[in-house]
């Protein structure tokens, strides 16, 4: 492809994932325009030293769409666009937290992660020139969410991007917890999005096609974070430091079972990129992840960090139980031509990153 004639319309650029993937997109040569909600947030992107580092100049360009969820909201941002990389859905709290207030729990995770995909989708149409729509999903929407927390027994088989979660739709709403229903809109996502490209774009197909991938977990430095704690906020970092920091308990923890299934948010980050390539297949998912044994990931820490030990800013006495889930993986290396990367990098740079955010706010006058 001829890089200087692409124009990706990016979502989320300020969230976990797509942070990396702004910079991922930057670094391979295309021309970004970022969606953000508010004026605010495009400072703060062209502030951060990821964004400066690669002085992107009118490579990068802003639309501010205050909610994507709005009929039409889109349209204009997409116009001239080829490619689409849509990574803007509510997540919920790392660590099994439950934030979100049951009566909003539609309209915190469900809404933005459907609606906002149909608009993205029906934008694309729209305008006529995009050739290819990549949209962030997850292992959530392919396997009930009982087997990835234990509460039943896993699958006998890998799970594969060709399978579905089963859909409780919003009717069936209060989920009993965040993550439940970060889960369901996730899997309602994928099959509206399936049902739009077999009947709802109507009279004619798109001129794309839609690449879905599905990561685990997401760990690792956050490309968007200037104070340390927000590298602790991000994807599953939140459940690493718990562990670390001795805030997942001892025999008592607060922390439920976590699936074992993760990823360097850098490769999901590459990921998107990659898919963009027509040489990728389209109209299929991919699942990005490698499987982990949470409480291993304390000894890596042990290993490259032990100074913060023996100093007891971190200690070993967390606890979490992994839930293993097998997942085929093999197809998405193949197509997007890349290994996933070891965990112990993410473990290493994002503890890196928080130290050295750290430091440097405790040197700031």
């Amino acid at each position: 492809m001829t890089l200087t004639n692409n124009l990706v319309v990016l979502t989320g650029a300020t969230g976990f994932v797509g942070s990396s993937t702004l910079v991922f997109l930057l670094q391979a040569g295309y021309h970004v325009r970022a969606i953000v909600r508010a004026e605010g947030q495009i400072q703060s992107v062209l502030a951060r030293a990821s964004i400066q580092e690669l002085k992107p100049g009118p490579r990068l360009s802003f639309a501010v769409i205050p909610s994507i969820t709005a009929a039409g909201a889109l349209d204009d941002a997409m116009a001239g666009a080829t490619h689409v990389v849509h990574t803007a859905s509510p997540r919920a709290a790392g660590g099994g937290k439950s934030v979100v207030p049951p009566e909003e729990q539609v309209r915190h995770f469900y809404e933005p992660a459907v609606a906002g995909t149909l608009n993205i989708l029906d934008a694309a149409a729209k305008a006529g020139t995009v050739r290819r729509v990549v949209i962030t999903s997850s292992i959530f929407a392919l396997a009930p969410l009982a087997q990835l927390q234990g509460e039943e027994e896993p699958p006998t088989e890998p799970v594969t991007a060709r399978d579905r979660a089963p859909e409780t739709p919003p009717t069936r709403a209060p989920w009993p917890s965040d993550l439940a229903a970060y889960a369901q809109s996730q899997v309602s996502a994928l099959l509206e999005t399936e049902a739009w490209l077999a009947h709802g774009c109507r009279p004619r197909p798109p001129a794309f096609d839609v690449v879905h991938l599905h990561p685990g977990v997401a760990l690792g430095p956050a490309a968007g974070a200037t104070r340390a704690p927000e590298v602790m906020r991000g994807g599953a970092n939140s459940l690493l430091f718990g562990l670390l920091l001795g805030g997942a308990g001892s025999g008592s923890s607060s922390i439920p079972p976590t699936i074992g299934a993760a990823v360097d948010v850098r490769d999901i980050a590459r990921a998107h990129v990659a898919a963009l390539h027509p040489q990728v297949p389209g109209g299929r998912g991919y699942i990005l992840a490698r499987p982990v044994v949470w409480q291993d990931l304390v000894g890596v820490a042990q290993r490259l960090f032990p100074d913060r030990f023996a100093s007891g800013f971190f200690v070993a006495g967390g606890r979490v139980r992994t839930v293993q889930v097998p997942f085929d993986t093999g197809d998405a290396e193949a197509a997007l031509g890349f290994k996933l990367s070891p965990l112990d990098d993410a473990v290493r740079d994002a503890l890196g990153q928080y130290f050295a955010l750290r430091a440097a706010g405790e040197a700031a006058p």
